[in-house]
């Protein structure tokens, strides 16, 4: 697979202190990246070395196989979508105004052009918000889950290869939070595009991610797939990120995290459209009230697709991978 992103031997400075350490990643054409650590570790000034908000003190950073500073700066932000906390839409533009600003300043359209509001409103309707409704509206009449969604929609317009994310949900409430990251992968696994995440949240990382990096104090300490790392983390820190992600109760994680521990069974058959059924996103503690009267529980993803079916085996089964991995 083509690399969209490579960090050489980085290092980065302000002033006397080193933030980055030798920091070596290759970040593959098409995948959803995440970066995860705590507050301090280097994962947003990581990422702002892709758009060269930052540059490397030391090593390079190369975006498809060609340094980042070979590039014309503004054509190489132009093809890199910027997704931030602080969602900074414009607030004197509505919304349709918002959305179609990259593709106006790329010179792709015009304002008023009938083509990118045809555009703008296939988008918002993708998001679940009703063009009709959401296109005149200013980012004032926005709650801030809405403001979010458009700030997502304004980074992908213009459909760039590469988007960076820069703890986007970090400010919403649970509901909105769960509603977005299902939506970043729904976008990715249409439009195919190499994202980078950064967030403090490891359960955010395992529930989006094809790979994860951890970082802690400037420094890359493992990189994987979400079970990889899981049931192989490289020393006791990562082990513990793992940990905190699980919460006190076992029982209040995620059934799609308890995945990563256990795969489901997939023998799904005409006798399964009767058995119960509950999202991916329900927590453990749903699953066990219904085993109590059902054999079986049939699991679906937040699409309604069916992912596979949890039984009593498998409960005891994950209870003692967990005993393990503590």
């Amino acid at each position: 697979m083509t690399t969209a992103i490579k960090f050489e031997h980085v290092k980065k400075s302000f002033a006397d202190k080193l933030v980055i350490n030798d920091l070596n990643l290759e970040i593959k054409q098409g995948e959803l990246f995440v970066l995860v650590g705590n507050s301090g570790s280097g994962k947003t000034t990581s990422i702002k070395m892709i758009n060269r908000l930052e540059d490397p003190t030391a090593g390079q950073v190369l975006v498809n196989e060609q340094p980042t500073t070979s590039y014309d700066l503004q054509k190489l932000r132009w093809n890199i979508g910027y997704v931030l906390q602080q969602i900074a839409l414009f607030p004197n533009m509505t919304v349709a105004q918002n959305i179609s600003l990259i593709p106006e300043i790329k010179g792709e359209c015009r304002r008023k052009d009938k083509k990118q509001q045809k555009k703008t409103e296939q988008l918002l309707t993708e998001v679940g918000l009703d063009p009709k409704s959401y296109s005149s509206r200013y980012p004032s009449e926005l709650s801030g889950g809405e403001q979010q969604r458009i700030g997502i929609l304004r980074a992908i317009a213009s459909q760039p290869p590469i988007v960076l994310m820069d703890e986007p949900f970090s400010a919403l409430d649970p509901l909105s939070r769960t509603n977005l990251q299902d939506l970043v992968v729904d976008l990715h696994e249409n439009l195919h595009n190499t994202i980078v995440f950064v967030t403090h949240d490891m359960s955010e990382a395992l529930k989006i991610a094809d790979r994860i990096g951890i970082m802690k104090d400037g420094e890359l300490l493992q990189v994987g797939e979400p079970n990889e790392i899981l049931r192989h983390p490289a020393n006791q820190f990562v082990q513990d990120f793992f940990r905190g992600s699980l919460g006190k109760d076992i029982y209040e994680t995620p059934v799609r995290q308890a995945i990563l521990f256990n795969q489901l069974a997939e023998d799904y058959g005409q006798e399964s459209d009767q058995l119960p059924t509950i999202s991916a996103d329900e927590k453990l503690a749903k699953v066990l009230s219904l085993l109590c009267n059902a054999e079986k529980v049939a699991v679906q993803d937040h699409d309604g697709k069916f992912i596979g079916l949890i039984d009593r085996q498998w409960i005891i089964k994950y209870l003692n991978g967990i005993n393990d991995f503590s």
